[in-house]
Protein backbone atom coordinates (compact mmCIF):
# COMPACT_ATOMS: atom_id res chain seq x y z
CA UNK A 1 0.00 0.00 0.00
CA UNK A 2 1.31 3.69 -1.04
CA UNK A 3 0.65 6.20 1.66
CA UNK A 4 0.13 9.96 0.30
CA UNK A 5 2.97 11.07 1.12
CA UNK A 6 4.80 8.48 -1.04
CA UNK A 7 2.60 9.35 -3.86
CA UNK A 8 3.47 13.13 -3.18
CA UNK A 9 7.23 12.25 -3.16
CA UNK A 10 7.10 9.68 -6.57
CA UNK A 11 5.46 12.56 -8.21
CA UNK A 12 7.91 15.19 -6.75
CA UNK A 13 10.82 12.31 -8.60
CA UNK A 14 9.38 11.79 -11.85
CA UNK A 15 8.84 14.96 -12.36
CA UNK A 16 12.03 16.15 -11.99
CA UNK A 17 13.48 13.45 -13.83
CA UNK A 18 10.21 14.15 -16.89
CA UNK A 19 12.53 17.91 -15.96
CA UNK A 20 15.87 17.17 -16.80
CA UNK A 21 14.64 14.26 -19.67
CA UNK A 22 13.36 17.70 -21.55
CA UNK A 23 17.01 19.64 -20.80
CA UNK A 24 18.23 16.47 -22.99
CA UNK A 25 20.95 15.92 -19.76
CA UNK A 26 22.77 19.56 -20.12
CA UNK A 27 26.39 19.92 -19.22
CA UNK A 28 25.45 22.06 -16.43
CA UNK A 29 28.24 24.45 -15.52
CA UNK A 30 29.86 24.74 -12.59
CA UNK A 31 29.90 28.60 -11.93
CA UNK A 32 26.01 28.53 -12.51
CA UNK A 33 25.18 25.53 -9.53
CA UNK A 34 27.52 27.89 -7.20
CA UNK A 35 25.04 30.96 -8.40
CA UNK A 36 22.60 29.07 -7.70
CA UNK A 37 23.06 27.66 -4.53
CA UNK A 38 24.71 31.01 -3.04
CA UNK A 39 21.31 32.82 -3.72
CA UNK A 40 19.65 30.43 -1.68
CA UNK A 41 22.20 30.12 1.19
CA UNK A 42 22.71 34.07 1.03
CA UNK A 43 18.36 34.33 0.94
CA UNK A 44 18.56 36.80 -2.12
CA UNK A 45 20.29 38.02 -5.33
CA UNK A 46 21.87 41.07 -3.93
CA UNK A 47 23.64 38.98 -1.25
CA UNK A 48 24.48 36.44 -3.45
CA UNK A 49 26.43 38.48 -5.82
CA UNK A 50 28.09 40.77 -2.98
CA UNK A 51 29.33 37.53 -1.51
CA UNK A 52 30.44 35.77 -4.56
CA UNK A 53 32.11 39.67 -6.04
CA UNK A 54 30.12 39.34 -9.10
CA UNK A 55 27.50 42.06 -9.93
CA UNK A 56 23.76 41.49 -9.06
CA UNK A 57 23.38 41.36 -13.32
CA UNK A 58 25.69 38.68 -13.52
CA UNK A 59 24.05 36.35 -10.93
CA UNK A 60 20.20 36.56 -12.51
CA UNK A 61 21.70 35.58 -15.83
CA UNK A 62 24.10 32.68 -14.68
CA UNK A 63 20.29 31.58 -12.85
CA UNK A 64 18.67 32.60 -16.12
CA UNK A 65 21.24 30.20 -18.17
CA UNK A 66 20.60 27.67 -15.35
CA UNK A 67 17.06 27.26 -16.12
CA UNK A 68 17.44 27.69 -20.15
CA UNK A 69 19.77 24.17 -19.48
CA UNK A 70 17.46 22.09 -17.32
CA UNK A 71 14.39 23.64 -19.10
CA UNK A 72 12.15 24.53 -15.72
CA UNK A 73 11.68 27.00 -13.58
CA UNK A 74 13.80 27.43 -9.97
CA UNK A 75 12.46 30.61 -8.13
CA UNK A 76 9.01 32.25 -8.64
CA UNK A 77 7.96 35.72 -6.62
CA UNK A 78 6.96 35.47 -3.51
CA UNK A 79 6.29 39.68 -2.38
CA UNK A 80 8.86 41.12 -2.74
CA UNK A 81 11.35 38.25 -2.85
CA UNK A 82 11.72 35.11 -5.21
CA UNK A 83 11.71 31.69 -3.57
CA UNK A 84 12.30 28.39 -4.48
CA UNK A 85 9.58 26.69 -6.94
CA UNK A 86 9.38 23.08 -6.00
CA UNK A 87 11.51 21.71 -8.36
CA UNK A 88 14.68 24.19 -7.37
CA UNK A 89 13.58 23.17 -3.84
CA UNK A 90 14.74 19.62 -5.40
CA UNK A 91 17.46 20.78 -7.59
CA UNK A 92 18.97 22.30 -4.57
CA UNK A 93 20.23 19.16 -2.98
CA UNK A 94 21.92 17.81 -6.35
CA UNK A 95 23.34 21.28 -7.07
CA UNK A 96 25.01 20.91 -3.83
CA UNK A 97 26.23 17.13 -4.20
CA UNK A 98 27.35 17.86 -7.68
CA UNK A 99 29.66 20.75 -6.54
CA UNK A 100 30.93 18.81 -3.66
CA UNK A 101 31.23 15.94 -6.05
CA UNK A 102 33.18 18.26 -8.60
CA UNK A 103 35.92 19.32 -5.63
CA UNK A 104 36.21 15.27 -3.99
CA UNK A 105 37.03 14.15 -7.62
CA UNK A 106 39.71 16.86 -8.53
CA UNK A 107 41.56 16.23 -5.03
CA UNK A 108 41.00 12.36 -6.13
CA UNK A 109 42.97 12.46 -8.65
CA UNK A 110 45.58 15.09 -8.12
CA UNK A 111 46.36 13.40 -4.96
CA UNK A 112 48.26 10.68 -6.93
CA UNK A 113 51.25 12.37 -8.43
CA UNK A 114 51.35 15.76 -6.27
CA UNK A 115 54.36 16.14 -4.06
CA UNK A 116 56.94 18.92 -2.91
CA UNK A 117 56.52 21.92 -0.31
CA UNK A 118 54.52 24.85 0.37
CA UNK A 119 55.38 27.93 2.68
CA UNK A 120 52.04 29.35 3.98
CA UNK A 121 51.15 32.28 5.95
CA UNK A 122 48.36 32.92 7.54
CA UNK A 123 46.54 35.98 9.14
CA UNK A 124 46.88 35.21 12.73
CA UNK A 125 43.41 35.91 13.27
CA UNK A 126 42.35 33.17 10.41
CA UNK A 127 44.92 30.81 11.86
CA UNK A 128 43.34 30.73 15.22
CA UNK A 129 40.65 28.76 13.77
CA UNK A 130 41.67 27.44 10.20
CA UNK A 131 44.85 25.49 10.60
CA UNK A 132 44.17 22.75 11.91
CA UNK A 133 41.39 21.86 9.59
CA UNK A 134 43.73 22.51 6.48
CA UNK A 135 46.27 20.09 7.59
CA UNK A 136 43.73 17.49 8.52
CA UNK A 137 42.51 18.00 5.16
CA UNK A 138 45.30 18.71 2.85
CA UNK A 139 48.06 15.89 4.43
CA UNK A 140 45.16 13.12 3.72
CA UNK A 141 44.97 14.06 0.34
CA UNK A 142 48.78 14.78 -0.18
CA UNK A 143 50.75 12.92 2.15
CA UNK A 144 54.13 13.66 0.11
CA UNK A 145 53.41 17.78 0.24
CA UNK A 146 55.35 19.10 3.43
CA UNK A 147 53.85 22.23 4.26
CA UNK A 148 55.31 25.07 6.42
CA UNK A 149 52.85 27.50 8.24
CA UNK A 150 53.34 30.51 9.45
CA UNK A 151 50.65 33.12 11.14
CA UNK A 152 51.32 36.79 11.54
CA UNK A 153 49.73 39.95 11.04
CA UNK A 154 48.21 40.83 8.02
CA UNK A 155 50.90 43.68 7.01
CA UNK A 156 53.96 41.67 7.85
CA UNK A 157 53.01 38.47 5.68
CA UNK A 158 52.21 40.95 2.83
CA UNK A 159 55.97 42.19 2.93
CA UNK A 160 57.14 38.55 3.51
CA UNK A 161 55.62 37.62 0.52
CA UNK A 162 56.32 40.52 -1.90
CA UNK A 163 60.03 39.54 -0.47
CA UNK A 164 59.44 35.88 -1.80
CA UNK A 165 59.08 34.39 1.46
CA UNK A 166 55.65 32.77 1.03
CA UNK A 167 54.65 31.13 -1.73
CA UNK A 168 50.94 31.98 -0.96
CA UNK A 169 49.04 33.76 1.89
CA UNK A 170 45.52 34.58 3.57
CA UNK A 171 45.34 37.85 5.10
CA UNK A 172 42.41 39.71 6.61
CA UNK A 173 42.35 43.82 4.82
CA UNK A 174 39.80 46.16 4.55
CA UNK A 175 40.55 47.59 1.15
CA UNK A 176 42.43 45.06 -0.80
CA UNK A 177 44.48 46.32 -3.99
CA UNK A 178 45.79 42.99 -4.84
CA UNK A 179 45.01 39.27 -4.65
CA UNK A 180 41.46 37.12 -4.80
CA UNK A 181 39.10 37.83 -2.09
CA UNK A 182 37.69 34.27 -1.27
CA UNK A 183 35.13 35.85 1.27
CA UNK A 184 34.44 38.41 4.30
CA UNK A 185 34.35 38.41 7.71
CA UNK A 186 32.14 40.72 10.03
CA UNK A 187 34.09 42.09 13.10
CA UNK A 188 31.89 41.65 16.07
CA UNK A 189 32.19 43.17 19.66
CA UNK A 190 32.48 40.10 21.91
CA UNK A 191 32.51 40.48 26.03
CA UNK A 192 31.03 38.52 28.86
CA UNK A 193 28.09 36.91 28.39
CA UNK A 194 25.09 39.39 30.39
CA UNK A 195 28.10 42.20 30.56
CA UNK A 196 26.71 45.62 31.41
CA UNK A 197 28.91 48.54 30.15
CA UNK A 198 28.92 51.71 32.61
CA UNK A 199 28.97 54.25 30.12
CA UNK A 200 29.97 56.75 32.90
CA UNK A 201 33.60 54.97 33.08
CA UNK A 202 35.86 54.44 30.25
CA UNK A 203 35.04 51.00 28.05
CA UNK A 204 38.27 48.69 29.57
CA UNK A 205 39.71 46.71 26.08
CA UNK A 206 41.45 43.64 25.34
CA UNK A 207 43.53 43.67 22.23
CA UNK A 208 46.59 42.33 20.28
CA UNK A 209 49.94 44.80 20.82
CA UNK A 210 49.77 46.97 17.40
CA UNK A 211 49.72 46.31 14.47
CA UNK A 212 46.80 44.42 15.23
CA UNK A 213 43.55 45.57 11.97
CA UNK A 214 41.37 44.49 15.11
CA UNK A 215 42.68 46.93 17.81
CA UNK A 216 43.13 49.61 15.33
CA UNK A 217 39.77 49.73 14.26
CA UNK A 218 37.99 49.05 17.63
CA UNK A 219 39.91 52.07 19.35
CA UNK A 220 38.90 54.23 15.79
CA UNK A 221 35.35 53.57 16.25
CA UNK A 222 35.44 54.42 19.84
CA UNK A 223 37.49 57.49 19.13
CA UNK A 224 34.70 58.54 16.26
CA UNK A 225 31.65 57.55 18.40
CA UNK A 226 33.44 59.72 21.20
CA UNK A 227 33.12 56.87 23.67
CA UNK A 228 36.29 56.73 25.92
CA UNK A 229 38.00 53.47 26.65
CA UNK A 230 40.95 52.32 28.12
CA UNK A 231 43.47 49.16 27.31
CA UNK A 232 42.74 47.12 29.83
CA UNK A 233 44.67 43.82 28.61
CA UNK A 234 47.41 43.79 26.22
CA UNK A 235 48.61 40.04 25.30
CA UNK A 236 49.39 37.75 21.94
CA UNK A 237 47.98 34.90 23.23
CA UNK A 238 44.29 34.07 21.88
CA UNK A 239 43.41 31.80 25.17
CA UNK A 240 44.90 35.04 27.55
CA UNK A 241 42.65 37.52 25.42
CA UNK A 242 39.31 35.28 25.66
CA UNK A 243 39.92 34.26 29.81
CA UNK A 244 39.94 37.98 30.40
CA UNK A 245 36.95 38.57 28.34
CA UNK A 246 35.46 35.70 29.78
CA UNK A 247 36.48 36.93 33.11
CA UNK A 248 34.83 39.99 32.31
CA UNK A 249 37.95 41.99 32.90
CA UNK A 250 37.28 43.48 29.01
CA UNK A 251 35.79 43.32 25.48
CA UNK A 252 37.38 43.13 22.62
CA UNK A 253 36.84 43.04 18.99
CA UNK A 254 37.53 39.86 16.44
CA UNK A 255 35.18 37.54 14.55
CA UNK A 256 32.09 35.53 15.42
CA UNK A 257 34.76 32.17 15.43
CA UNK A 258 36.31 33.41 17.95
CA UNK A 259 33.68 33.34 20.26
CA UNK A 260 34.07 30.86 23.50
CA UNK A 261 32.02 29.47 26.73
CA UNK A 262 30.41 32.56 28.68
CA UNK A 263 31.32 35.08 26.52
CA UNK A 264 28.64 36.61 23.83
CA UNK A 265 28.70 39.05 20.73
CA UNK A 266 27.69 42.38 22.27
CA UNK A 267 25.45 44.24 19.71
CA UNK A 268 22.81 44.66 19.30
CA UNK A 269 22.29 44.44 23.03
CA UNK A 270 24.72 47.39 24.04
CA UNK A 271 25.28 50.44 21.80
CA UNK A 272 28.39 50.25 20.41
CA UNK A 273 29.49 51.58 17.55
CA UNK A 274 29.23 49.68 14.31
CA UNK A 275 32.20 47.44 12.96
CA UNK A 276 33.00 47.02 9.19
CA UNK A 277 33.95 43.89 7.92
CA UNK A 278 37.40 42.39 6.32
CA UNK A 279 37.99 40.62 3.15
CA UNK A 280 39.79 37.54 3.19
CA UNK A 281 42.22 37.47 0.45
CA UNK A 282 44.42 34.57 -1.48
CA UNK A 283 47.99 36.05 -2.85
CA UNK A 284 49.22 32.71 -4.47
CA UNK A 285 51.67 32.87 -7.29
CA UNK A 286 50.18 29.23 -8.21
CA UNK A 287 53.61 28.30 -9.85
CA UNK A 288 52.96 24.53 -8.70
CA UNK A 289 50.11 21.97 -8.74
CA UNK A 290 50.67 21.58 -5.02
CA UNK A 291 50.07 25.52 -4.60
CA UNK A 292 47.10 25.68 -6.77
CA UNK A 293 45.49 22.24 -5.30
CA UNK A 294 46.15 23.83 -1.51
CA UNK A 295 44.43 27.15 -3.02
CA UNK A 296 41.16 25.35 -3.37
CA UNK A 297 41.37 23.82 -0.18
CA UNK A 298 41.88 27.55 1.47
CA UNK A 299 38.96 28.44 -0.41
CA UNK A 300 36.45 26.06 0.96
CA UNK A 301 38.26 26.58 4.40
CA UNK A 302 37.60 30.15 4.13
CA UNK A 303 34.02 29.75 2.96
CA UNK A 304 32.78 27.99 5.92
CA UNK A 305 35.12 29.80 8.58
CA UNK A 306 33.61 33.45 7.09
Amino acid sequence: MILSNDVFLLNQSLFMMNSLHSAKLANLNTELLRSFVTVVEQDGFIRASEYLYKTQSTISQHIQRLEQELDTVLFMPLGRKRTLTPTGEIFLGYAKRLLALQQEAQLAVAQTHIQGEVRIGLSRSLGEHLIPDLLSEFTRYYPAVRLFIDTGYSTDLLQAYHQGLYDLILTLELKPSEGTILGNTQMVWIGQQGYEWDQHQPLALAAYAPPCQFREMCTQVLDQAGIAWQLAFNTNSLNSLMSAVRLGLAVTVRTSHTLVEDTEILTPRLALPKLPALAIVLHNRNITEAENLLTQILGKQTIKAA
